[in-house]
């Protein structure tokens, strides 16, 4: 099987992330984690609906993220840092009509909208992850707090053509640099 680069496939994009992570004690925490790219594969293949054509989507699913963290202790107490790292599952899918469109796609039992498929082809691999986190408090009983995190992710992905990716085994890179609101309790 062919091995390619994936860097050439994906480009910035906005994502959304929603985590867990269960702290220990005051240095140790276990993270649980979902997030998802909104585009990056720049999918153009045209999808025919009653609504209309529209452009077909690409989603990035990137679940589990399991993994852990270590915090850095520092003197002030408003602010908190960790770098941590773990394993995470790369899921690549596009919705695009694989036979021309048409109705009763979607599950809707041939209602009249739709298109001929939800989603038409994926791709899939596992990978690792690592990570570094700067927050800050914004009340003295540390509830509430705004942050930054950088976050690098690699895995190989294989499977169907998915947008721009060939049907070939990849390695994927990710760098993501988000910017975040918590709640501790």
């Amino acid at each position: 099987m062919a091995v390619g680069n994936a860097t050439s496939y994906l480009s910035t994009a906005p994502f959304i992330r929603l985590a867990y992570g269960y702290r220990f004690n005051r240095l140790f925490q276990a993270d649980a984690g979902f997030q998802m790219a909104f585009g990056a594969a720049h999918n153009q293949n045209p999808e025919t609906t009653t609504f209309g054509q529209v452009m077909g989507g690409d989603h990035e699913f990137m679940f589990p993220l399991l993994g852990g963290r270590v915090y850095l202790p520092l003197p002030v107490s408003r602010i908190q840092t960790s770098i941590g790292g773990g394993a995470v599952h790369l899921h690549y899918s596009e919705t695009a009509p694989n036979n021309g469109g048409g109705y009763g796609g979607y599950g809707y039992g041939g209602y009249g909208y739709g298109s001929g498929c939800y989603t038409c082809t994926t791709r899939g691999g596992w990978g690792g992850y690592g990570l570094a986190n700067i927050s800050y408090f914004l009340n003295s009983d540390r509830t509430f707090r705004i942050g930054t995190t950088l976050e690098y992710i690699a895995g190989s992905t294989s499977g169907q053509a998915v947008a721009n990716f060939p049907a070939t085994k990849t390695t994927d890179h990710w760098l993501e640099l988000a910017f975040g609101f918590g709640l501790s309790f």
